[in-house]
């Protein structure tokens, strides 16, 4: 069996040039991204050796190669949801991660990267959904079709053997097995929703937002804490999970941003095929005419239709109710983190900060001005 390749060996670490958390710098947080970016060619390789390991033949290499390139490299994408791991590590340490820590909260940025992807390519075969992200889904590039339903299944695959490969000796891999688990199966979202939090809109949206709540913002940060030793079980003064309090604020969090993204979608002409907060926001208080205009013209490429559903929702004053929601929600959000408990993790090492979260919203809300 051929060597693995050791990341920790050939990718230099500048931490001197990542930002924190509560930066707001365009210039800092592209070299924060660029340095995300440099991690992956070894990623690759080291994925690409299991396929060399069991002598599969070079143009499966080849295939897989552009699988992964297709699917979970962007070239200059953003890669949010991977970098808060590592942005959160350093604001719970209080610090800059030093180069082990560094590629471990970084490696955990990538897998939910690669979770990300499966999610995506399934998704879009199952929506059949045609461009995604401003290029063809991957089943509907030339040559792979349904075979996309089992490269699927290798990106999944990947986030585990990620995981094993970097985390398997640490006394925390079975509780990052455990989250990454629970948050990808279907029984998550059945579960009751946590305390403090009700959904706005009826099940089918709720679950939607749900989803992305979890997977963008809830994951990352659990992931971070568990790195950084913060125990997955009630600590002995609590009473309940740090992961509990977290869920609190992130699940609501979660929702306006994605509610931002529909009503910003909304505001540019890019409608989706699906209902949106706008939507929904028109259908509880419009007049029968708007609400027919909305279920002949909603989701269709058109550019009439989409003037349509433009004009309904300028006349439905969608602009201001927005703005109430976005303003109530900050301030609902707001005293969620305020009431945060900064926990020690067992350590000492490492303080549940309130910072990390508020950084969040902070980001979310400079969006809306």
């Amino acid at each position: 069996m051929p060597s693995r390749p050791s990341l920790a060996t050939s990718v230099p670490h500048q931490p001197s040039h990542r930002r924190a958390l509560s930066s707001t710098s365009n210039v800092t947080n592209a070299v924060a991204r660029d340095q995300f970016e440099l991690l992956y060619p070894n990623i690759r390789e080291f994925l690409l050796s299991q396929f060399t390991a069991h002598s599969m033949p070079q143009d499966a290499l080849e295939y897989f190669t552009k699988c992964l390139d297709h699917n979970t490299f962007s070239g200059g994408g953003k890669y949010k949801t991977g970098l808060l791991v590592v942005e959160a590590a350093e604001a719970f340490k209080g610090r800059q991660l030093n180069d082990s820590e560094y590629e471990k909260a970084a490696i955990l940025g990538w897998a939910i990267v690669f979770l990300h992807s499966y999610f995506l390519v399934s998704d879009n075969i199952v929506d059949q959904v045609e461009m995604s992200h401003r290029k063809q889904s991957w089943h509907c590039v030339e040559g792979v079709g349904l075979k996309a339903i089992n490269d699927a299944l290798l990106v999944e695959g990947a986030v585990f053997q990620l995981v094993r490969e970097h985390f398997r000796n640490e006394p925390y891999y079975i509780d990052l097995l455990e989250l990454i688990h629970e948050t990808r199966h279907p029984s998550f979202f059945r579960n009751p929703v946590p305390r403090n939090y009700q959904f706005p809109v009826d099940v089918q949206r709720a679950a939607k937002i749900y989803k992305a709540a979890i997977y963008s913002y809830y994951l990352p940060m659990a992931l971070s804490m568990i790195m950084c030793g913060f125990p997955v079980e009630k600590g002995p003064l609590a009473d309940t999970s740090y992961y509990e309090y977290v869920l609190d604020i992130l699940l609501p969090l979660g929702e306006y941003a994605q509610i931002q993204a529909e009503y910003v979608d909304s505001c540019t002409g890019e409608l989706p095929k699906n209902r949106s907060w706008c939507f929904d926001a028109v259908r509880t208080s419009g007049t029968p005419a708007q609400l027919a205009t909305l279920e002949t013209h909603f989701g269709k490429p058109e550019r009439t239709s989409r003037l349509h559903v433009q004009t309904v929702f300028a006349e439905a004053g969608i602009d201001a109710r927005y703005a109430q929601y976005s303003e109530d929600a900050y301030s609902r959000i707001s005293a969620l983190i305020d009431a945060l408990p900064e926990w020690h993790n067992p350590s000492g090492d490492a303080i549940l900060r309130r910072a990390a979260f508020r950084a969040l919203l902070e980001d979310i809300h400079d969006s809306d001005e």
